[in-house]
C-alpha cells in the first residue's frame, strides 16, 4: 500500500470527508448534479446558494481558485449542499485550511480536520505525517529498495550517512510495515512502492520537518563527504515574475527527468538526497 489517495468517483454523490480540497469537492458535486440533471448549470447552482444572478460569475471564480469563500458564503454553500451538521463543520474547516496563507495556520486547521473519523485528513495524518516525520524512515525505505537480503539493524544503521542506531532502524521497519511500504521476505525486506505520492497541501506540511533535517545534513556533508562524491551549486540572480515561473516549471520538469532516470536505473548501490531551493533575497517592488 502506497500513500497515493484513491480517486473519488464524480458520478456518485461525493462525500466531503473524502476531500482535502473544497474546490475539488465542489467540482465533483457540480459534475454529479449535471449527470443527474442536464438543466443544472452554474447559474442554477448560484441561485441555490443564494448568490444574485448579477454575481453568478462568482461560482466559476471560486471553482477555479480566483476567488476565496467568505464566512457568509461558507454558510450559504453548506445549506445549498445539504450538508449535515458534522459534514458542514468539516467543510467549514476545509475551506479555511485551503485558504490559509501561512504554514502555522494550515497546520492548525489540518489538525482539526484530522479529528474527523474516517476523513481523508485523518488517514493522511496517520500515514504521511508519520512517514515524513524523520529523515531516516525514508532512508531505510530506500535501503530496502537496494538490499532485499539484509535485515540486521546494526549493519543497516552503520551504512547510513550519518549513521543511525539499531533502535532507529527497528523503529523505521515497524512503521514501514504498518504503512505497507515494505513487505517481509525470507531473506529480509522488499519495497512495495517505488514512489510516495502526497497531496499538495499535506505534502507542504508533512515534509517540512524532513526538509529542515535534510538541509542541516547538507551543511554537515559539505565537510565530511569528498567533493567527487557530492555536487553543490549556488546561483544568485535577478529575474522577472514570468522568468521566475519559468524556472519553477523547469525545476519541476527536471524532477520528472530525475524520476525517469531512477525508474530505469539498475544496479543501485547507494542512497542519495537531492535538495533544490529557490527563494527570494530581496522584497518585490511596490
Amino acid at each position: 500500500m502506497g500513500l497515493k489517495p484513491k480517486p473519488v468517483a464524480t458520478l456518485s454523490c461525493p462525500r466531503i470527508l473524502y476531500y482535502l480540497d473544497y474546490r475539488a469537492y465542489l467540482k465533483d458535486y457540480y459534475a454529479f448534479r449535471r449527470s443527474r440533471d442536464g438543466d443544472f448549470s452554474q447559474r442554477v447552482f448560484a441561485k441555490e446558494v443564494g448568490i444574485a444572478l448579477v454575481s453568478s460569475s462568482l461560482i466559476p471564480a471560486i471553482l477555479n481558485g480566483q476567488r476565496n469563500m467568505s464566512p457568509n458564503l461558507r454558510i450559504k454553500f453548506g445549506k445549498a449542499l445539504g450538508l449535515s451538521e458534522r459534514d458542514y463543520r468539516y467543510f467549514d474547516l476545509l475551506v479555511q485550511f485551503n485558504q490559509a496563507k501561512g504554514m502555522t495556520e494550515k497546520n492548525f486547521f489540518f489538525s482539526h480536520l484530522a479529528k474527523f473519523r474516517t476523513s481523508r485528513a485523518q488517514i493522511l495524518d496517520e500515514t504521511q505525517y508519520r512517514f515524513f516525520s524523520r529523515w531516516y524512515y525514508s532512508a531505510v525505505w530506500n535501503y530496502f529498495g537496494i538490499y532485499q537480503n539484509r535485515k540486521h539493524p546494526g549493519i543497516i544503521g552503520a551504512s547510513m550517512v550519518p549513521p543511525i542506531s539499531s533502535g532507529q532502524v527497528e523503529e523505521s521497519v515497524k512503521l514501514l510495515l504498518e504503512l505497507g511500504l515494505i513487505k517481509k521476505t525470507a531473506a529480509g525486506y522488499a519495497v512495495t512502492e517505488k514512489h510516495i505520492y502526497t497531496e499538495k497541501d499535506v505534502q507542504a506540511m508533512a515534509v517540512r520537518q524532513q526538509f529542515l533535517e535534510l538541509m542541516g545534513m547538507a551543511v554537515q556533508v559539505l565537510d565530511t563527504v569528498p567533493p567527487e562524491e557530492r555536487q553543490y551549486n549556488s546561483l544568485m540572480f535577478s529575474i522577472s515574475p514570468a522568468g521566475f515561473n519559468s524556472i519553477k516549471d523547469r525545476i519541476r520538469s527536471f524532477q520528472e527527468e530525475v524520476r525517469e532516470i531512477i525508474d530505469h536505473d539498475a544496479k543501485e548501490d547507494r542512497i542519495y538526497t537531492l535538495n533544490m531551493q529557490l527563494f527570494p533575497n530581496s522584497k518585490a517592488s511596490p
